[in-house]
């Protein structure tokens, strides 16, 4: 009879629910709430001035305050020395007026979640977000095993869990929106030539959006934003020229509309607060924020060129570093010179498992995965206050910075390991997760796993910044 539930129905629903279930999808979600579990459970770190920088900022926000007057700032200012650290990135920016100096994204961003009580679950989003479009597009890249793969290491790479769970800071948002625009920009290029004119327009206008939302979350962000609009300008002006349809009178309007939104709301803030579009709090700041190339030709007291030993002691700390919060770069490092192989030398090579790799990753993404790399490790290898990690280690100070590589390296990473054989994929798979988990719980809960030596972070200042920055007896 209509309406009457039977086993019969139940069984049916069941089995067209499962149907749509694989193994690989299983896996990836019991993934996705193990990683949320560790991070919800987990108490709430706020081991930099930043956090509560951000922290304040939401909070000024959300009650509508986008500045704030001197008595606003002293007694918050009090509140964070109660909890043992410091607010100094609330800058002046007119009589009785400070302003964060800080993006406004990620802040925007969290305010709804903060007004309704559950700021956490903000991060929990842009996760859920960031593993279905990275699943999404390695399945259409290669298959369900690499999305799989990629999903994994997307949720338990262990700076990637330790950020996820510092909601008050603009790394994770950065990341998660450029990861979801990116990953859908890149979808949209592997499947331009079937996709329907409505789908596409709103997936190209979803990866702009979100490609414009990380560089408001995060100024850095805004090289890759660039080489990503100039691989799709390259691309259109080679069919144009090749006399195919470029497809740009379809596109345009998504693709304006999704830059605009963003890049609009940041200039119209960054006028009212800081008197100009082009002017950020970054400009006014006073602390060690330069690059090298700001001081061209400048020496430490020793005589020591100070671009030279940025450079020295950014690649000193990198070194220290790097592989402890991104140890995805053992596979996607090795993974990146095997898939340059197979594409320079593929006629040499018979068709197989691995040679196929040169049809897997077109020549002008690997260039745009290469550039974003570089990009990367070259504005942090650069960065002035960075240096400090020369000596101090910093599995999280230091491997914050270099997120954004997060995408790039995970796409390679899957694209090769999903070839390995299962007795190799499992153990290194699980090595990769596992390791990611417990470098997050020792950081986290101060446990005694793994060698201290791994996760502590300390900062020393290098000689020139302590005299240029310090002005103590």
């Amino acid at each position: 009879m209509p309406g009457i539930i039977t086993v019969n129905s139940i069984f049916s629903w069941c089995k067209r629910f499962t149907r749509n279930i694989n193994k690989y999808r299983l896996i990836t979600g019991i993934g996705f709430i193990a990683a949320m579990a560790l991070a919800l459970t987990a108490p709430l770190p706020m081991p930099e001035c930043d956090d509560w920088a951000y922290y304040y900022g939401v909070q000024n926000f959300a009650e509508g305050d986008l500045t704030i007057d001197s008595p606003t700032l002293y007694y918050e200012a009090y509140k964070t020395q109660q909890q043992g650290n410091v607010l100094i990135q609330y800058l002046p920016v007119g009589e009785d007026e400070w302003a964060l100096e800080k993006a406004p994204g990620s802040v925007f961003y969290l305010v709804p979640f903060y007004k309704m009580g559950i700021p956490r679950w903000g991060n929990v989003l842009l996760a859920l977000g960031m593993v279905i479009v990275t699943y999404v597009l390695l399945k259409r890249w290669r298959d369900e095993k690499a999305a799989m793969i990629g999903s994994l290491l997307v949720l338990f790479t262990p700076i990637a869990m330790v950020m996820c769970n510092r909601i008050y800071m603009d790394s994770y948002a950065a990341l998660a929106f450029m990861v979801m625009g990116a990953g859908l920009y890149f979808y949209y290029h592997l499947e331009r030539n079937v996709i329907k004119t409505v789908r596409g327009g709103v997936i190209l206008f979803l990866a702009f959006l979100f490609i414009g939302w990380s560089v408001v979350c995060r100024y850095t962000n805004l090289p890759i934003a660039v080489i990503l609009f100039l691989h799709y300008a390259a691309i259109r002006f080679v069919d144009w020229r090749r006399g195919k349809n470029t497809g740009i009178p379809k596109e345009i309007l998504p693709i304006i509309l999704g830059i605009g939104i963003p890049m609009a709301g940041l200039f119209l803030y960054d006028y009212f607060i800081f008197g100009s579009p082009l002017s950020t709090g970054y400009s006014i700041s006073p602390f060690p924020i330069k690059y090298a190339f700001q001081y061209w030709g400048q020496t430490d007291s020793a005589g020591a060129l100070i671009p030279l030993e940025m450079l020295r002691f950014n690649i000193e700390g990198a070194a220290r570093n790097l592989l402890l919060g991104l140890p995805l770069l053992f596979v996607g490092v090795p993974g990146f010179f095997l898939i340059l192989y197979f594409k320079l030398f593929k006629r040499r090579q018979p068709e197989g498992k691995w040679s196929s790799l040169d049809k897997e990753m077109p020549w002008d993404i690997l260039i745009v995965l290469i550039c974003w790399f570089l990009a990367v490790l070259v504005m942090n290898l650069t960065y002035e206050w960075l240096a400090g990690m020369r000596e101090g280690g910093g599995f999280v100070l230091v491997n914050r910075f270099y997120l954004p590589w997060l995408l790039p390296v995970v796409i390679i990473c899957a694209l090769v390991m999903a070839r390995f054989p299962h007795k190799a994929l499992i153990p290194v798979l699980g090595i990769l997760v596992v390791y990611g988990a417990l470098s997050y719980a020792q950081w986290i809960w101060e446990l005694h796993i793994l060698p201290e030596w791994m996760t502590n972070s300390n900062y020393v200042w290098p000689p020139w910044m302590f005299e240029l920055y310090y002005h103590g007896p």
